[in-house]
């Protein structure tokens, strides 16, 4: 893995979905390497080098590897990204020290994987899932099941339409907790089902599983999963908060 660099970069992109969730495109000053599944940490104060790194938050890095830019989600979950949504705008300077983690999807090759995603954790599976859309599927099947709120909150869906058509392997399970998706009209109403995903899982021969949202939603789908007879062995998470 890369050696973490600390980096000046600018907001050259914003776009918010409802009042507590934005899409940030980054420009850094410099190329930075980074793998799917891997996450940075901002800092909006200006980083002085004779002083500590200033107060900063992990994101995961929702962007391709090798892209001029580096795209991040935040959901407002205090004071620090109520300001990003609030105050960070086009031009304005951010501070970024990356990569960091561990959380890769090596373990999806040539198996049948399971990625299960709520709200922003869909962030560290995009770069993964833009780059299947592209080239030869490595996994032998992927089922994506992923919760939103609301409809507002689909923010990849063009990108799942795109998979749907075009990766044989992919399959999509979106779950919306109220209102109708009209791009995808077989959704399912209501939260993630943790029993129903163990149980439908169960039919594939020794899936791997890929976890990523809140620390609630990650304990109840490693112990459904454990309970039912998966080993840890096959189970990744990132703990995206």
């Amino acid at each position: 893995m890369p050696a973490p660099r600390k980096l000046r970069a600018v907001v050259v992109g914003k776009e918010r979905f409802g009042e507590s969730v934005a899409l940030f495109r980054l420009k850094p000053e410099a190329a930075c390497r980074y793998r799917a599944g891997q996450f940075l940490h901002l800092a909006l104060d200006a980083y002085d080098p004779s002083f500590n790194w200033p107060e900063s938050r992990v994101f995961s890095i929702a962007s391709l590897p090798g892209s001029d830019y580096l795209e991040i989600l935040v959901s407002q979950k205090g004071l620090f990204t109520r300001r990003m949504i609030n105050e960070l705008e086009e031009g304005d300077e951010v501070w970024l020290k990356l990569p960091f983690g561990d959380f890769n999807f090596d373990h999806a090759a040539g198996r049948d994987a399971v990625f299960i995603a709520g709200g922003t954790g869909i962030s560290p599976f995009v770069p993964f899932l833009e780059g299947l859309a592209g080239k030869k599927s490595e996994v032998s099947s992927l089922s994506l099941y992923y919760g939103i709120r609301n409809p507002g909150l689909l923010i990849y869906g063009e990108l799942f339409r795109k998979l749907e058509q075009a990766v044989e392997e992919f399959h999509l399970h979106l779950y919306v907790e109220s209102g109708t998706v009209g791009l995808f009209p077989g959704h399912h109403t209501g939260m993630l089902d943790v029993a129903k995903i163990a149980g439908e899982s169960r039919r594939l021969p020794g899936p791997v599983f890929f976890i990523s949202g809140p620390k609630a939603m990650i304990h109840a789908f490693s112990r459904e999963l454990q309970d039912s007879g998966t080993p840890s062995s096959r189970i990744f998470f990132d703990r995206w908060e």
